[in-house]
């Protein structure tokens, strides 16, 4: 299933890529969108480089998959 970038409409193939398409952009489009989901982007980048697991990008992944079910 093909998951779009809720900003720029990009295409992956999921949620994970999408959410590191996100953080790797990081463009002010990008950060204003996850910030007006009602999470930090900094927060989120700060919690995938010090937490284990790839939290940041699971956290940023689930954001994305909701956002598609409502698109």
């Amino acid at each position: 299933m093909d998951v779009k970038c809720p900003v720029c409409k990009k295409q992956r193939n999921s949620s994970m890529k999408v959410a590191r398409h996100i953080f790797g952009t990081g463009d002010k489009n990008h950060r204003g969108w996850v910030n007006s989901q009602g999470v930090s982007f900094t927060n989120l980048l700060v919690q995938q480089a010090t937490e284990t697991g790839n939290r940041g990008f699971t956290t940023l992944a689930e954001i994305v998959e909701r956002a598609q079910e409502t698109a």
